[in-house]
């Protein structure tokens, strides 16, 4: 008997891992052609994570390029980690999507595997059936195969799963330690994904419920504690390396982040993004038409109606829904083929198999092979729409991210800088040092992903801040990304256009030559500066608590006089920008820097309204605003009274 079980345990792990490859291969035999062979990836992020990976396996963890610094752009570090060790032992270049995809098979096998013991007590086809169901649905194998950390955060998922079982069954003496690995497990889950501390919540409920009569609140700490500190770990070492306890991936993307949308357009991006998940995602692609779509949520809810599996396939579905629901708060959310809310699609088909299981023991267990067979089949279906797009999409980042990092780093010295837009494939195969202009790379400290929201005249108010060795010496942006940086500071070199582009940012992406020189002429106003406030950089505005008249304005711009570079914002006729000043001794005056006198502007400082007087210094030369300041103000706020004030910089002097 225990033979016949060692040889059926054997059977059934080589199936899973024959299914796991194959699935994967019917993903990448198709893209592999279309990209004449190389590693296919249908995503530049793809790349984000070998970029970390090759720090790492540099002796640089947490950095995006070896030598520039702490990054907190990395939201998967035990992904990039375990990418990080295919790296060392010589997979490189191309070679680490293999390695990535030998980690996807390996990660999909534990996951179908799993299944054996979070299905028991059930018949022994029951784990056979069910493995299929957990690559049936197109547009989650599109994740699990893309290269991205999804197919690792679902193995994880799959044993913490089976480990919150355990804390169900496990005896007194062994309970304490079954919770300890749930909670090890939950830990390892937010290491994948940090949106999984709500997945996490729910598992130790379970364990906690299943506590008898130990104490439940130990169990909770057990099960939930590791987690916790597993987020606050990371949050922790952001905020030290940072001073942002946020990763670079949330401030850049999360909809509260943005600043200039409201309250209600924050609500309409969620609700959209909930709405493009429910439609094009779950009622496309988890049947064969829309009907047949509820037939793996019917499964899983038939798992809940069984007592014995009740706790467990509430625990996979809220903690799904919670899932989906934080992610819906991205605002790249419905992009990108809604690879965020993979999680949340895996975690409905586990409660799917625990609904077969639940059948499989009830008077019905004739029909659960066939349910499930019907099930697969019909959302295996829609799988080829998924696979088409995959090649497309790997043929697009392949043609244009990766022939960009070629080409870079054919044309440019090894001393060269490369200011991109993207922060994937093009620092990975040029080999050169980066500046991502949207942050999610590290370089030196500089915030460039508070910047980015504000738009690029926030960027490049950054770069002023460096050494004109440290700015970039060439661009590889869109020029519909960029279009002030392109135009003011480019110089055409190279172009990249593909036709039928369904991923990239834009169908042409451009490679220049780059000259800040303008960025070092700029001089201050005559006169003994007691304080400056740069608006539209970042960090200025933030010593100064500078707040704009977001969202309804403070739009970022940039002009040029005379050669001289300078960022601010445009506050709306009737609104105000405020700020503190640092250092204000008596007996000085405000000095405003415009590019546009037909407006008028009044200084408030207090109860004091003050006209700003323009000063002009001849012809397509910057126009100074200036009023004397009321004695013992340091608190200011300035009032666009006619027309929209543009507002590049401030300036405290003394009187003269």
């Amino acid at each position: 008997m225990r033979r016949d079980s060692t040889r059926t345990t054997a059977l059934h792990a080589a199936f899973c891992a024959a299914l796991a490859a194959c699935a994967g291969l019917a993903f990448w035999l198709p893209a592999l052609r279309a990209t004449h062979g190389d590693w296919p990836a249908p995503l530049d992020d793809v790349f984000i994570h070998f970029d970390f990976a090759r720090a790492a396996a540099s002796g640089h963890p947490f950095s995006w390029i070896a030598g520039q610094g702490y990054s907190s752009g990395e939201t998967s570090p035990l992904y990039a980690f375990v990418l990080s060790a295919g790296y060392a032992i010589g997979f490189r270049g191309y070679f680490l999507g293999v390695w990535a995809a030998l980690v996807a098979v390996a990660s999909v096998t534990v996951a179908m595997r799993s299944l054996r013991e979070w299905t028991a007590p059930a018949p022994a086809w029951t784990a056979w059936v069910a493995a299929p169901m957990l690559v049936c649905v197109g547009v989650v194998d599109w994740s699990l195969y893309s290269g991205m950390e999804v197919a690792l955060a679902v193995a994880v998922l799959s044993r913490a799963l089976v480990s919150a079982k355990r804390t169900q069954h496990a005896l007194p003496a062994a309970r304490a330690g079954a919770q300890w690995a749930l909670g090890v497990w939950g830990a390892l889950l937010v290491w994948t994904r940090p949106e999984a501390a709500v997945i996490v919540a729910p598992l130790a409920v379970v364990a906690a419920r299943a506590a008898r009569s130990q104490s439940p609140w130990a169990a909770l700490g057990r099960a939930g504690l590791p987690g916790a500190l597993a987020t606050v770990s990371v949050l922790g070492l952001n905020w030290v390396m940072t001073g942002d306890a946020q990763s670079a991936g949330a401030r850049l993307k999360l909809l509260g982040n943005n600043p200039f949308y409201s309250d209600v357009d924050r609500a309409r991006e969620l609700v959209l993004n909930l709405f493009y998940f429910v439609w094009k995602s779950c009622a496309d692609q988890l049947g064969a038409s829309p009907r047949l779509a509820w037939l793996l949520p019917g499964l899983a809810l038939c798992a809940v109606a069984e007592r014995r599996s009740r706790a467990l396939a509430v625990a996979a579905l809220s903690s799904g829904a919670l899932y989906t629901l934080i992610v819906s708060f991205n605002g790249a959310a419905r992009h990108q083929n809604f690879r965020y809310y993979a999680p949340a699609l895996a975690l409905l088909l586990f409660g799917a198999t625990l609904g077969v299981a639940a059948i499989a023991r009830s008077r019905g267990r004739k029909a659960a092979p066939l349910l499930a067979l019907i099930a697969v089949l019909s959302a295996a279906s829609r799988a080829q729409s998924q696979v088409t797009f995959f090649t497309a999409a790997s043929k697009n980042i392949h043609d244009q991210q990766v022939s960009i990092g070629a080409q870079l780093r054919a044309m440019t010295p090894g001393s060269a800088v490369i200011l991109v837009g993207d922060a994937g494939a093009i620092p990975y195969f040029s080999r050169r040092r980066a500046i991502d202009a949207l942050g999610l790379g590290g370089y030196f400290g500089l915030p460039l992903v508070v910047a980015a929201p504000h738009g690029e005249a926030a960027t490049v108010e950054l770069l002023q801040r460096l050494a004109p060795g440290d700015r970039p010496t060439h661009l590889a942006l869109y020029p519909n990304w960029f279009p002030g940086i392109t135009s003011a500071f480019g110089r055409e070199l190279a172009r990249v256009t593909i036709d039928d582009n369904v991923i990239c940012g834009g169908p042409a992406k451009v490679i220049y030559s780059a000259d800040f020189a303008s960025l070092d002429r700029d001089k201050p106003p005559s006169g003994e500066v007691l304080d400056e406030l740069d608006v539209a950089d970042v960090i200025s505005e933030k010593a100064h608590a500078y707040a704009s008249a977001a969202p309804a304005g403070g739009w970022t711009t940039m002009s040029f006089r005379r050669g001289v570079f300078d960022a601010g914002r445009i506050t709306p006729e009737g609104a105000r920008e405020r700020f503190l000043l640092r250092r204000r001794p008596d007996d000085t005056v405000l000095v405003v820097r415009t590019d546009d006198a037909s407006n008028t502007a009044t200084l408030i400082a207090g109860e004091a309204r003050i006209a700003l007087r323009p000063e002009y210094a001849g012809s397509d030369a910057w126009i100074e605003l200036r009023a004397r300041l009321p004695a013992g103000t340091d608190s200011v706020a300035i009032e666009a009274t006619r027309g929209a004030l543009r507002d590049f910089h401030v300036w405290v002097i003394a009187a003269r």
